[in-house]
């Protein structure tokens, strides 16, 4: 996975809500891919971090989203 150092200023990542300038990487967004090219959003590599989960039970892996800290869109 490839990594920049900076966030840029008029994303928003789609975990904590934030434009934070930190590390972050590009997601490809499903419904996107022609080929190698997608779209994608940008999202701190520290929101993955530390908001990803892992539920045994089900065999699924997620994140875990505080809706509170969420853009108005």
């Amino acid at each position: 996975m490839r990594t920049f150092k900076h966030f840029p200023t008029e994303a928003i990542c789609p975990i904590c809500g934030t434009n934070k300038d930190s590390e972050t990487f590009l997601a490809p967004i499903d419904g996107t891919q022609d080929g190698n090219n997608a779209e994608a959003q940008c999202v701190h590599v520290e929101c993955v971090v530390e908001n990803l989960r892992l539920n045994r039970e089900l065999k699924m892996m997620y994140f875990k989203i505080n809706f509170d800290t969420q853009p108005k869109i």
